[in-house]
């Protein structure tokens, strides 16, 4: 009681240096009975450290001198819990006189008075208090693989993205129809500050594309929507590279991102995620989304009401799939080992490859001619010429530079560096264009080779009549040309974006249209991880490969399967333009390189596979997305958020104190859950560690339109599994709940064995509500109390189901875990001796991924910590005995004046 009144960390130590002796306390100290001869400790040290610990602010910003309540915010329990802690940390310290503490106004006073009760010793060294430092393993190369495309289920998570609540303004873009304005107004029924527009500025801070949506006759206008899409992200690009904001595209490529059976024409809007997964990486602090949304028959009120849903509920995920039956997919790349089959391509057969006469195309097309000695039309821009005699044996490009330059000289003709630059290029290509051509043959095919402009319908339809009146019809397409001009979204040209995009999908729509009357067996794409993934800087680039990939989709359902048809995305190649240190930089990232005949023989595989269904594939290392990132993804930060009133959390009115609803720990819980599977939806949780209460939470406007408070989650180490941590703060930064979050690839199971409970007295019938547990309503979870002790109680709870506690994707029983903690304050009024509230949790074992139905059975193991303390182990399983979740060291503190 007297530790209410202190006012400073420096009145408290104060208070505690007079009852060890040395100062004279303000107030009568506790008589002891003899001296107490105490170990030399700094209790100012040690209580700037507790307090750093207890309430998140930085160490080096407190000082002994500060106000508890006007500069530091510390009520009157936290203070309880702070002299806890300290006189964990200084042993021999006698009890504290509570109702002296509570005049105490500062730290120093505190730790004077704290002080004095350990009789006054020099002050010795503090015990160096380190920060938990997140586990360092050596990097080892990961195997290549072969991952194909997957869609999981995945229900929300119940958070928000950050830049929707409290944003100034959203900006939503038209979709060719009124849902703009429709979800423009969903929202704002819904506090978000959100309007329809045609412009987007670059000061724009908060943009939703909905061009995706819009309806496609051909594919003209479906890429014409990528371009536009493309501007909007460009022009938003300065600031948000700096300063973040939000930026979510919508297209319908049936909720499932063109894995399903939808219109074939919008497979070439297909784009749009890749341009997100990209700009998640060039703009580090953005909240980013990619969303496919079904249209289906579904009205412009239904379709609002689902993307509205999945902008406050969906959580940070960057690619979401919404079908018109409500079904909430993710894509997800799933490890498969290759199976083959038949060779689909014979002696007789014709295979057309663009790009494939030179770099890693040629390397596979060699390595497949070795098997199945098919035709090869191989196309390539370079013009196949006559190579220079003065080039004869020289091989370097120094070398060939003289010789050019000594020929021309000679013949009186003046070259610019670009022209013999020029020269030189060209010579290499023909050279490497003829030792494909060379290998092909000596593999056992047949190969020639064409100078021709993939994207000129008209001169690819004419090579490819050429090719079939010398050698049949053609059977194969392998698409393997592209080009490369690696920029920043905000620093993309027009001519470099088209450079790069059309050779990729111009290229591949021309081919396409060539080939409509011939019978295919073999249908193949060269994509790239940059379109799983994203990459810095290749933006345009991942665009164009994630089109390849769902027109690969398309034309697979197109031809009923009677084409094997394969999208390939592979990681990077080794040789080619790779230099050392991009080589060393892909090594630190954990990213294996794919040698040349390594990846030849991926291919070969792929095209006599016997996996039609896998369609899109990654071939090389696990793809994700941070694996191409230039900051390392222990830099990576996820922020969502949360906002409560009346309408979205109505079960929280049964949990109010003194008419304030204030949160209970167990939702705090809850969302730390959330967060940390939204961080790694890859892993499973194990545990959540070290919850501490810093600022308890009490809602100012839950009848309104709400508070509003913000989770983040940062990777501390990664390897077998990831530690996060995971913090709560209010929406103008104050800092309420802290924990880690242990992940894993698979979680323990609970010990099966049995454990014997405490020995227990009768409860006998003493109400359980109404004195110490102020819970009403839908908060009064606790169904029977078997029994209590001084070693702990027991009994049985209700749980979100049977409470009624609205949300249908819970984590973790909310209702049953508040309940077990409501068990732990009836113990403390029988063995504390007042009233006392959680404010902590060592770990929380998680066994089970959703709660169970039916009655909970609670038993928990108590023990006293002095007297203003305790500590209590709880465990919780379902009606079948099993265990789903457990509490480890929950820390009760006893509210002063409680008695």
């Amino acid at each position: 009681s007297h530790m209410g009144s202190l006012r400073t960390l420096g009145e408290i130590v104060d208070y505690m240096q007079g009852l060890m002796g040395a100062v004279a306390p303000t107030a009568p100290a506790p008589v002891v009975a003899a001296p107490v001869a105490a170990p030399s400790v700094d209790l100012h040290a040690i209580m700037l450290d507790v307090v750093a610990d207890k309430t998140g602010y930085p160490a080096e910003m407190l000082e002994l001198t500060m106000d508890l309540e006007g500069d530091l915010g510390i009520d009157s329990i936290k203070r309880v819990e702070i002299l806890a802690a300290v006189q964990d940390q200084a042993p021999g310290m006698p009890e504290v006189d509570a109702s002296h503490m509570g005049s105490l106004r500062t730290l120093g006073e505190i730790v004077d008075y704290m002080q004095g009760l350990m009789g006054g010793g020099a002050a010795a060294p503090a015990p160096s208090i380190s920060p938990m430092e997140p586990n360092s393993s050596s990097i080892s190369m990961p195997e290549l693989g072969r991952f194909a495309l997957e869609l999981v289920a995945s229900p929300a998570v119940g958070l928000a993205q950050t830049g929707l609540l409290g944003a100034g303004e959203v900006l939503i873009t038209s979709d060719g129809g009124t849902l703009a304005q429709t979800l423009a107004d969903e929202l704002q029924s819904r506090g978000v500050h959100a309007r329809a527009t045609d412009s987007i500025e670059s000061s724009s801070s908060a943009v939703v594309f909905l061009g995706g949506l819009r309806p496609v006759v051909d594919a003209d206008a479906a890429i014409a929507t990528q371009r536009e899409a493309y501007a909007v992200a460009r022009t938003i690009a300065p600031s948000f590279t700096t300063n973040g904001g939000l930026f979510v595209t919508v297209q319908d490529t049936g909720g499932a991102f063109g894995t399903t059976d939808h219109a074939p024409e919008r497979a070439w809007l297909a784009g749009l995620p890749a341009l997100i997964k990209t700009a998640s990486q060039e703009w580090p602090t953005a909240s980013l989304k990619a969303i496919d949304l079904e249209r289906g028959d579904r009205d412009d009120a239904s379709l609002a009401r689902a993307l509205a849903d999945e902008l406050l509920l969906g959580g940070g995920e960057l690619e979401v799939g919404l079908n018109s039956a409500g079904k909430r997919v993710s894509p997800r790349s799933v490890a498969y080992d290759v199976q083959r089959g038949e060779q689909l391509i014979s002696s007789e057969d014709v295979v057309v490859v663009s790009g494939g006469a030179r770099g890693v195309t040629s390397s596979c097309i060699i390595r497949w001619a070795a098997e199945c000695h098919g035709r090869f039309l191989l196309l390539g821009r370079s013009a196949l010429s006559d190579e220079p005699s003065c080039c004869a044996g020289i091989t370097d490009d120094a070398g060939l530079k003289r010789a050019l330059l000594g020929q021309a000289k000679a013949e009186g003709t003046k070259l610019s560096p670009a022209e013999l630059s020029s020269q030189v290029r060209a010579v290499l290509s023909t050279r490497e264009i003829n030792s494909t051509l060379n290998a092909i043959s000596a593999a056992g095919g047949q190969a020639r080779y064409r100078s021709v402009d993939v994207t000129n319908q008209t001169a690819v339809e004419s090579v490819f009549a050429e090719t079939r009146s010398d050698w049949g019809p053609i059977k194969g397409l392998v698409h393997g040309a592209g080009v490369l001009a690696d920029r920043l979204i905000a620093d993309q040209t027009d001519e470099q974006f088209d450079r790069v995009f059309n050779t990729k999908i111009e290229g591949l729509r021309a081919l396409l249209a060539g080939l409509t009357e011939d019978p295919l067996a073999v249908m193949c794409m060269f994509s790239s991880v940059s379109a799983r993934c994203g990459n810095n800087g290749q933006s345009t680039y991942a665009m164009a490969n994630e089109i390849l990939n769902k027109v690969a989709w398309a034309e697979s359902r197109a031809r009923g399967g009677k084409v094997l048809i394969k999208s390939l995305g592979w990681g990077p190649w080794e040789g080619g333009m790779v230099s050392p240190q991009l080589r060393e930089h892909f090594a630190s990232l954990g990213v294996p390189m794919i040698p040349l005949d390594v990846g030849a023989s991926m291919l070969a595989d792929e095209l006599c596979g016997a996996q039609p269904e896998q369609v899109e594939l990654v071939l090389g290392g696990e793809p994700r997305p941070e694996a191409l990132l230039v900051v390392g993804a222990e830099d990576r930060k996820l922020k969502l958020e949360v906002n409560i009133n009346h309408e979205t959390h109505s079960y929280l009115a049964g949990h109010a104190i003194e008419g304030e609803v204030v949160v209970p720990v167990a939702l705090a819980l809850e969302w730390f859950s959330r967060m940390a599977r939204a961080f790694r939806p890859d892993l499973q949780l194990q545990s959540i560690n070290d919850l501490k209460v810093l600022k308890g939470i009490r809602l100012q406007d839950f009848t309104g339109t709400g508070d509003r408070f913000v989770l983040s989650c940062q990777q501390l180490s990664n390897g077998h599994g990831a530690l996060l941590a995971l913090e709560l703060s209010s929406a103008d930064g104050t800092l309420h709940y802290r924990a880690q979050a242990q992940m894993v690839s698979a979680r323990t199971p609970a010990n099966s064995g049995a454990t014997p409970g405490p020995a227990l007295d009768d409860w006998g019938g003493a109400p359980v509500y109404g004195d110490v547990l102020f819970h009403t309503d839908s908060f009064q979870v606790i169904e029977d109390v078997d029994g209590v002790g001084d070693a702990g109680i027991s009994g049985k709870l209700k749980g979100v189901d049977s409470a009624e506690w609205s949300w249908e994707h819970w984590n973790t029983d909310v209702a049953a875990l508040d309940g077990g903690l409501q068990m732990l304050l009836l113990w403390a009024r029988e063995h504390m001796g007042g009233a006392a509230l959680p404010m902590g949790i060592g770990q929380t074992l998680v066994h089970a991924e959703a709660p169970p139905e039916g009655t909970v059975t609670c038993v928990a193991r108590c023990r006293p910590s002095g007297k203003s303390k305790g500590v209590a182990d709880i465990s919780f399983a379902d009606e079948s005995g099993a265990l789903f979740t457990e509490f480890k060291n929950v820390e009760l503190i006893l509210r002063p004046g409680s008695n």
